[in-house]
């Protein structure tokens, strides 16, 4: 798994250690991902996950936080976390900025083992 900073894979480790995450829980890992990787997102970690229950909160979606961006990175989380979120591809992009568009880019590979493969064309 590729990391934005040493800061972005600690605070994905904390996550993971804080909910006892299975390694091979590849949707709450993916969702872990996202939101270690936007630090407003990481700012607001109990808005957005339960820790005790382990499972996600989708009431944070009436946080006044959470819009634009921030919004369609949470649908992103949810869906690859496997809840019923509705998350259009279309939309996601058009309402990131770059260094988000990898983050996104990035969970997705994650969640579903995508293995990209650089090959030489010569």
């Amino acid at each position: 798994m590729q990391f934005h900073s040493d800061e972005h894979k600690r605070r994905f480790n904390d996550l993971c250690e804080r909910d006892k995450t299975n390694i091979k829980d590849v949707e709450r890992r993916s969702l872990f991902y996202i939101f270690s990787g936007a630090e407003l997102l990481h700012r607001n970690i109990e808005m957005l996950y339960n820790f005790e229950d382990h499972t996600i909160r989708l009431e944070a979606y009436n946080e006044a936080f959470l819009s634009g961006g921030t919004r369609s990175l949470v649908d992103l989380a949810f869906s690859l976390y496997g809840s019923d979120a509705e998350c259009e591809i279309r939309y996601l992009f058009n309402t990131l900025d770059d260094r988000n568009s990898i983050l996104a880019l990035q969970a997705i590979k994650y969640r579903f083992q995508i293995l990209v493969e650089i090959v030489d064309l010569k």
